[in-house]
């Protein structure tokens, strides 16, 4: 019987392990039988500057699709927006961490611009506020949808004044810490 008990667990621990590599998707690239984790695509743009010297912006890509922005619109308040697609001539379509400047007109004592994906410029919603940066003092325009989106981390904070503004931060990071 202890035979018997022997050769049947033998047997088990055998098939358990004859099929270890067979689920291992990624074996060819050393990954140490780790299944393979498949990225979602997405893209995130990012206001990656501001000067407000030359009237600048400068819009990045920080996801791993490509995006057309040509229908977004930069927003510093009530009345004060432009659709990409009318203030640029160059392609509107931005691959993972391209980029594209645009020509926008910026208080440089005192702002808050935002990103919208459509022209709903009182919505809080995080897939139409798509960021937000205000700088020189606290409560600019649009900065508390930017704090109810998460695209910015207190109506308070602002980026302290300069002539230019660089974002410095990962994808999902927000706030004036990051500038």
């Amino acid at each position: 019987m202890k035979k018997l008990i022997s050769l049947l667990f033998a047997s088990l621990l055998i098939l358990s392990c004859d099929s270890d590599d067979d689920n291992d998707t990624n074996a060819d690239n050393n990954n140490q039988g780790e299944p393979a984790v498949e990225v979602p695509q997405t893209s995130i743009i990012r206001i990656a500057s501001v000067n407000t010297e030359n009237d600048t912006v400068t819009l990045t890509n920080l996801g791993n699709a490509s995006i057309d922005i040509g229908s977004y619109f930069l927003c510093l308040g009530p009345g004060t927006y432009r659709q990409i697609s009318d203030i640029t001539t160059e392609g509107t379509t931005l691959a993972n961490a391209a980029t594209i400047t645009l020509s926008y007109d910026v208080d440089p004592d005192a702002d808050g611009l935002s990103i919208f994906s459509s022209n709903a410029f009182s919505s809080s919603e995080p897939e139409v506020l798509i960021d937000y940066v205000q700088w020189g003092a606290g409560g600019q325009a649009r900065v508390g949808q930017a704090v109810t989106a998460g695209r910015w981390d207190n109506a308070d904070n602002f980026v302290p004044l300069s002539t230019s503004y660089t974002f410095t931060g990962a994808a999902n990071e927000v706030g004036a810490q990051f500038w």
